[in-house]
């Protein structure tokens, strides 16, 4: 049950980091390498915290390169991703994000040997479709342009990282470890960027702008930090499908809290909100929530 319960604080935290980020917007830094170095440098400002939870053991070797390829895809996963938001509405990024999901199963299946039973693949298809059906904005099918390919990139990575890291988990016994080494890792890859010229200039020159927003940013890459520290201790208990199931009620979290801050704040939402679109929302809701619970009552 506490593996599960940390679960769900990873689509929360999420949910709070979106609302935050659309007040940032990526638009603030032209150059995905700029915003990746900011970004990865701030997260890993907050690893020492997991010192009060526990201490980190000394890797195999083996786990040693886990680590390193998990923190090249922390690193490597933003830059698609950063392009692809500069291209196509975030709603757009969001369902080809959950596309992405559907090699998490096959991964675990050919790699840790992880079986669902029918019940399992029914909830899983259902969280997935009815999380495209809730990100994309009419009827209309989007082209399939290079953002397309940025986002399938970047969805694959994610995909093949949350597989990753549960291997890693049997490997090496240690949450703490997968949680600090690899953030650790690509906290410090990013200062690679400043030997490239003209990245360099590029951050020196958004430095200013990265101060000027930088309490704003800090607290946003705390809640993203916290998101990880349950997203990785979950996993040490839960299987990968499980996980990203759970992590499906992003949308309904990120909701509830742009609904509370419009209430308390007067901060308006992200989007204007028809009841059509309030209709189609709870009905996609409800079967996410349904899913959810076929894959987690196995």
């Amino acid at each position: 049950m506490e593996f599960l319960l940390a679960a769900f604080g990873m689509p929360i935290f999420a949910a709070m980091a979106v609302i935050i980020e659309s007040h940032l917007s990526n638009r603030t830094f032209k150059h995905p390498t700029t915003m990746v170095f900011y970004v990865s440098i701030s997260n890993a400002l907050f690893l020492p915290l997991l010192l009060f939870l526990g201490t980190p053991t000394m890797p195999s070797p083996e786990v040693w390169g886990c680590y390193l390829i998990l923190a090249a895809i922390y690193i490597g996963y933003l830059y698609p991703y950063y392009l692809a938001m500069k291209v196509i509405d975030p709603s757009i990024v969001a369902a080809l994000f959950a596309l992405g999901q559907v090699s998490v199963p096959l991964l675990s299946y050919f790699w840790l040997g992880d079986k669902l039973d029918f019940a399992q693949y029914v909830g899983f298809a259902v969280i997935i479709l009815s999380s495209v059906a809730l990100s994309i904005k009419g009827r209309k099918i989007p082209k399939l342009n290079r953002a397309f390919y940025y986002m399938v990139l970047a969805s694959l990575l994610v995909a093949f990282a949350e597989v990753l890291k549960k291997y890693t988990l049997i490997e090496d016994l240690s949450w703490i470890n997968l949680a600090i080494f690899p953030g650790a890792i690509s906290g410090m890859l990013p200062l690679a960027f400043l030997l490239v010229k003209p990245w360099r200039k590029d951050i020196v020159r958004n430095f200013p702008p990265y101060l000027k927003k930088c309490r704003l940013f800090v607290v946003n890459e705390f809640i993203c930090f916290l998101g990880m520290v349950c997203g990785v201790y979950a996993l040490s208990g839960l299987s990968p499908v499980t996980l990203i199931s759970v992590n499906a009620t992003q949308p309904i979290f990120m909701l509830a809290f742009a609904y509370l801050l419009l209430k308390k704040f007067g901060v308006p939402l992200m989007e204007k909100i028809s009841p059509q679109v309030i209709l189609k929302k709870m009905f996609c809701f409800i079967l996410i929530i349904l899913g959810v619970m076929l894959v987690i009552f196995e």
